[in-house]
């Protein structure tokens, strides 16, 4: 069959006729929808790049959002429930779906017919947690009842509930994924008049002591007998929403207390009126007036904010209502009354007498008080150590106070003494924070009286340092004398007296649930707390001295042998789990309690699930442990470590070709690991430096990268090739001399440095 074209003729048959091609109408049509729909496509993703867009730009402006964006996916919308259910009808229906139904709560008086509206939680039977709220009508005083509609309930998010914590080292550990909701709390009504009535859903959660309590804000709008859930909230100090005045409109906006220890968080929310009331956050992100000339100084005022550094905050945005006058507008009085209430308890800690002058020092420096905290420093250096560990604990909130005070047109010069001692506390923490890099202070311009200030208090520090090598050395060679051993005093009454442990290296296992013959001194071990694991101590640290294992009296009590662990066990440790033979991810872990058996002691511990960790999940008291700078390797000098690293791999045997090049494959880091002040070469073999090696037929064992270390005459003195071990991190030069934390048949083993050998063993 020949083909037709889609075009046809029609045709005349008068002489000089003119023919005229028209093409078909169906194929018109099919082009035309072909095309409104392309269009249509086109258009829609537009909008959806453009909302993409949106959501990422405030996200970037303001990470703080993200629980916001979240809680807005998660709103529940309440669905209408037919006229004729009633009380009963429900009551048979949670039954069926093993629930059962609260306590009623009216909403509001009943009218003078008798009639009002009730709320009934229909809540989980096996877990208490509220699972719907469903609106019900009573008809005048014979108790007649007629839902409305029924509002599902959602659990909270552990992000939305732990979003206080964000970047804080004291999170709590062994959270679960969701936060149900118990209770139905109504709000004092506000002192000034608003539409609807408020309440809110609550739960609490305990935790070592710490009670947070969370919610989710819940509105009822009575002209449309409507129910809407707003936001939720999270308060580490057990505190309900309060209503205060922000915007000078009266007090009928909320505030949440945030705060977590000195650090003084209170989230702010505007309260704009309507059928379903919005909560608008106070930001510390957008300048909500047309600053014209002064955009650059509120900025300014915001970053100080954002940073903690509330009263200079305070101070800064005062002055710009007084410049920007009439322009003020109410979201801007909403941020400098946030900023106020933030800086009177600041400043009211700072002016407060402390336990400790550690604690005197750090609400000094909360409150932006550098110079005042600098001469407490310089008062009592003999606290310098501990005040460095905090400072080393830092995730961001100090070092941000510190460098949005030294931008300031006019900072105060002992800010900069502070930047430096900041310095020195993160440089052998295993991240960098933002901006916190070595040469920061370089950068600056520090006066010479600053400088000299700062010197004298390393120069303390240092010192301190010495002492306690010192001190651990003293120690050590007791302890050898005594074969190593920790004899547990006995004290005149008869008890036990067990020197405390400053920190632990352990090796974690993961077991199912916590079995019988564990210890748990005013702790329950509640199954759901998360993960549990038994940690084997390897290492601990008493006395300032590192010592193999922990040894305790056969016999021993585990109740006596508690208050030894705890201080190490209250000190944030973490279970960090291995990626690769090099790098790992580390997590919280919270000890609960303890097992002794032949004198050996077990720890039990929850935190987040770890699996396929390439080695054994390794714990450590945080800042116990320190790992080699990835930013800090260098290019080996090949001449210089030929002739020891050629005797290492093959002894008296003639050197293949290309040796000397293979030698510049090597990551070089330099460090003084054995305390004489010279620094030692760590040559280190990675994937590509071990395959050379197996290319020389060489039997190495290519499952972990290899290490040499070379002293500064060159000499070997630590070197794994050819055992089955690998070095897997350093301890903290801080806590005096460096040992090296090896890991080998399973297991993690600590070398310290023998002088006499001169090797690691």
């Amino acid at each position: 069959m020949a083909l037709r074209s889609p075009f046809r003729p029609k045709n005349s048959s008068a002489p000089g006729s003119v023919q005229v091609w028209v093409g078909a109408r169906p194929r018109r049509l099919r082009r035309g929808l072909v095309l409104l729909l392309a269009l249509g496509s086109f258009g829609a993703g537009l909008a959806l790049l453009g909302l993409s867009f949106r959501l990422g730009l405030r996200l970037m402006l303001n990470p703080d959002a993200l629980p916001g964006v979240l809680a807005q996916f998660q709103r529940s919308q309440q669905v209408a429930l037919p006229p004729a259910t009633s009380l009963e009808d429900l009551r048979q229906q949670a039954e069926a779906a093993q629930q059962r139904l609260g306590e009623p709560l009216p909403l509001g008086e009943p009218d003078p017919n008798g009639s009002g509206m009730l709320l009934v939680p229909v809540i989980e039977a096996t877990s208490g947690a509220i699972a719907s709220l469903t609106l019900l009508e009573s008809k005048g005083y014979d108790g007649e009842l007629r839902a409305i509609a029924t509002l599902p309930v959602p659990p909270l998010s552990k992000d939305l509930v732990l979003a206080p914590w964000l970047n804080n080292s004291q999170a709590p550990t062994a959270a679960p994924s969701t936060f149900a909701l118990t209770q139905v709390v109504p709000l004092p009504a506000p002192p000034v008049a608003t539409d609807g009535m408020w309440l809110t859903l609550e739960g609490t959660w305990l935790q070592q002591g710490l009670t947070l309590r969370y919610g989710h804000l819940l509105h009822y709008d009575p002209q449309h007998q409507r129910l809407a859930l707003l936001k939720p909230w999270s308060s580490p100090v057990n505190r309900p929403p309060q209503w205060a005045d922000l915007d000078g409109d009266g007090p009928s906006d909320l505030i949440i207390d945030e705060t977590v220890g000195l650090e003084t968080v209170l989230g702010g929310w505007q309260v704009i009126a309507g059928a379903t009331p919005r909560l608008h956050l106070v930001s510390w992100v957008r300048v909500p007036v047309d600053a014209g000339a002064q955009a650059g100084a509120y900025q300014q005022a915001l970053r100080l904010a954002r940073s903690g550094l509330w009263s200079l905050a305070e101070t800064s945005l005062n002055n710009l209502k007084a410049a920007l006058a009439d322009s003020w507008t109410p979201a801007a009085e909403a941020q400098l009354r946030l900023a106020k209430r933030h800086a009177a308890i600041t400043r009211q800690q700072a002016d407060q007498d402390w336990s400790t002058p550690t604690q005197q020092v750090l609400a000094l420096l909360i409150d932006g008080r550098w110079e005042a905290a600098l001469t407490q420093m310089e008062t009592n250096p003999d606290q310098l150590p501990t005040l460095i560990n905090r400072l080393g604990t830092d995730r961001g909130r100090m070092w941000n106070r510190i460098s949005a005070a030294a931008a300031r047109p006019d900072p105060d010069p002992a800010v900069y003494a502070w930047g430096g001692l900041a310095l020195k506390a993160q440089q052998n923490q295993p991240t960098s924070l933002d901006g916190a890099t070595q040469d920061w202070l370089t950068r600056q311009p520090v006066p010479a009286a600053t400088h000299q200030r700062l010197s004298r208090l390393l120069t303390a520090l240092s010192n301190s340092q010495s002492q306690t090598v010192a001190s651990k050395s003293a120690e050590a060679t007791r302890q050898d004398s005594d074969q190593g051993a920790i004899a547990p005093a006995q004290t005149s009454s008869g008890t036990i007296a067990i020197a405390p442990l400053e920190a632990i290296i352990g090796q974690a296992r993961p077991i199912s649930a916590p079995p019988t013959g564990y210890a748990a001194p005013g702790q329950t071990l509640d199954p759901a707390l998360g993960q549990w694991y038994a940690v084997e101590l390897r290492t601990v640290r008493q006395n300032q001295a590192w010592r193999q294992g922990f040894a305790t009296p056969a016999a021993a009590d585990p109740a006596v042998v508690w208050p030894a662990v705890r201080p190490a066990a209250q000190a944030s440790p973490q279970v960090l789990r291995w990626v690769t033979p090099t790098t790992g991810v580390p997590s919280p872990l919270t000890v609960r309690g303890l097992s002794l058996a032949d004198g050996n002691t077990t720890l039990l511990a929850t935190g987040p699930a770890v699996t396929d960790s390439v080695l054994p999940p390794l714990v450590f008291s945080q800042g116990a442990l320190t790992w080699l700078d990835a930013n800090q390797q260098q290019r080996p000098d090949a001449e210089a470590i030929a002739t020891p690293v050629s005797t290492v791999l093959f002894g008296s045997q003639p050197l293949p070709t290309g040796f000397a090049g293979a030698l510049t494959d090597l990551t070089q880091h330099s460090l003084d690991l054995t305390g004489d002040g010279q620094p030692e070469r760590v040559l280190t073999w990675d994937d590509d430096a071990l395959s050379r090696l197996a290319q020389w037929q060489l039997s190495v064992d290519r499952s972990s990268p290899k290490t040499v270390i070379l002293n500064s005459d060159n000499q070997v003195i630590y070197s794994d090739l050819y055992a089955p071990q690998s070095l897997v991190a350093l301890t903290n030069p801080a806590d005096g001399a460096i040992a090296l934390l090896v890991h080998r048949a399973g297991s993690y083993e600590l070398l310290t440095w023998n002088a006499a050998t001169k090797q690691f063993e």
